[in-house]
C-alpha cells in the first residue's frame, strides 16, 4: 500500500495543518514505534518499515500498514544499506514519497548516494541496515530516526549527527546532548552540552590518574560512607561502587565516625608503591591508612569512612 503524502502542492485543509509537524525540525517520527526498520521475518533481503507516520521539510507521510522494502543481495563481504523515505517534489503537484533502500558500503555510514534536495529530491534517513554475503536476514539494525518535541530533539544513535546539519540543532542522543554550534572562524561543528549523571567543571589539574582530560569532558562524581576494618598495617582498600571509564581527579577521604570514636583521627591515601596505582587512587579504587591523633597506624580498627572521587 502506497503512502499518504500531504503538503505537496494541492488541496491542503485546516486539520492537515493543524496535525503536522513538518517545517522545523528538519526530520521527525510522530511515534515511539512509527517507520521503525525490522528485520521481514519471512521475505530474504528484505525489511519491514512500520505503520505511523514521518515528516520532512513540510511534508507528512503516513504508512496506514507495515511497508516491505527489499534490499539487492550479498554474494560475500559486508554492505550497509540505507533505508529512507524519499520525497520527490517534481513535477509541480510532486509526491506520494516513497520508502527506498540506498545501498552504501563496508562501513556503518549513510551512503554518499542519499539525495539531499528538500524541495527538489530528499531522502530522510530511518535506518542502516547490515547485511552479511551469504545471509539473507539483517545482522544489524540501527535506528536513526528523530522524534522532536516542545523544544528538542531526540534520537537512539550518534550517527545521525552525520545528517542534522542544521546550526543550532540540539538533539539528546540516549542522554548525551549535543548543540550543532558555529565555533572559531564560523566553524560549524557539534559540542557537547550536556550528559546524564555528569558535570561540567570550571577548571581542571593534574589528575590521579588517566593523564590529561580531553577538552570538553565532562565529569562523573561519586560519593558514600562504608564501614571496614583496616587490615595489620593499618591500610584498607576503598573500591568505588562504579569503576570511572576514563580516569580519576581526586579523592576525597574523611573519618565518618563520632566525635567521642573518630576524635583525631585522619585518612589519607596510602601511597608508596606497595599497593600500586591504587596507593593514590586509580580509576576503580583507592587505598587508604587510619591514623590516630598522634600519626600511628590505627590497625584492625573497625571505622567508618566518608568519601567522595570526581573521575571522567
Amino acid at each position: 500500500m502506497a503512502l499518504t503524502s500531504v503538503f505537496y502542492d494541492g488541496t491542503v485543509t485546516e486539520t492537515d495543518w493543524a496535525k503536522n509537524r513538518g517545517g522545523v525540525p528538519d526530520y521527525g517520527v510522530y511515534g515511539i514505534h512509527d517507520f521503525e526498520v525490522k528485520p521481514h521475518p519471512s521475505i530474504p533481503y528484505a525489511v519491514l518499515v512500520t505503520a505511523g507516520k514521518a515528516h520532512g521539510f513540510g511534508v507528512t507521510d503516513t504508512a496506514a500498514t507495515d511497508q516491505v522494502v527489499n534490499c539487492t543481495t550479498l554474494s560475500s563481504g559486508v554492505r550497509w544499506d540505507l533505508i529512507a523515505v524519499r520525497r520527490n517534489w517534481q513535477p509541480a503537484l510532486g509526491g506520494p514519497s516513497a520508502l527506498v533502500a540506498i545501498p552504501g558500503g563496508a562501513s556503518a555510514e549513510i551512503p554518499a548516494a542519499r539525495k539531499i534536495g528538500p524541495g527538489v529530491e530528499d531522502d530522510q534517513p530511518l535506518a542502516l541496515v547490515k547485511w552479511v554475503g551469504g545471509l539473507s536476514a539483517p545482522q544489524r539494525i540501527i535506528d536513526l530516526r528523530v522524534w522532536t518535541g516542545n523544544g528538542g530533539l531526540f534520537a537512539k544513535d550518534d550517527l545521525v549527527r552525520t545528517y542534522l546539519t542544521g546550526v543550532g540543532t540540539e538533539v539528546n542522543i540516549n542522554g548525551t546532548v549535543w548543540a550543532l554550534s558555529l565555533g572559531a572562524m564560523d566553524a560549524v561543528g557539534w559540542v557537547k552540552t550536556s550528559e546524564i549523571g555528569k558535570v561540567p567543571l570550571f577548571s581542571v589539574g593534574s589528575t590521579l590518574d588517566g593523564g590529561t582530560p580531553p577538552a570538553g569532558t565532562q565529569f562523573l562524581t561519586q560519593s558514600g560512607t562504608v564501614v571496614q576494618t583496616t587490615n595489620f598495617v593499618g591500610a584498607a582498600r576503598l573500591v568505588f561502587p562504579s569503576p570511572f571509564p576514563n580516569g580519576l581527579v581526586s579523592v576525597q577521604l574523611s573519618s565518618g565516625d563520632n566525635f567521642a570514636n573518630g576524635r583525631g583521627t585522619t585518612i589519607t591515601p596510602a601511597g608508596g608503591s606497595a599497593y600500586g596505582s591504587s596507593g593514590g587512587g586509580d580509576r576503580a579504587s583507592v587505598v587508604y591508612e587510619v591514623c590516630a591523633a598522634g600519626g600511628a597506624l590505627l590497625t584492625d580498627r573497625t571505622h567508618r569512612l566518608s568519601w567522595t572521587a570526581v573521575g571522567w
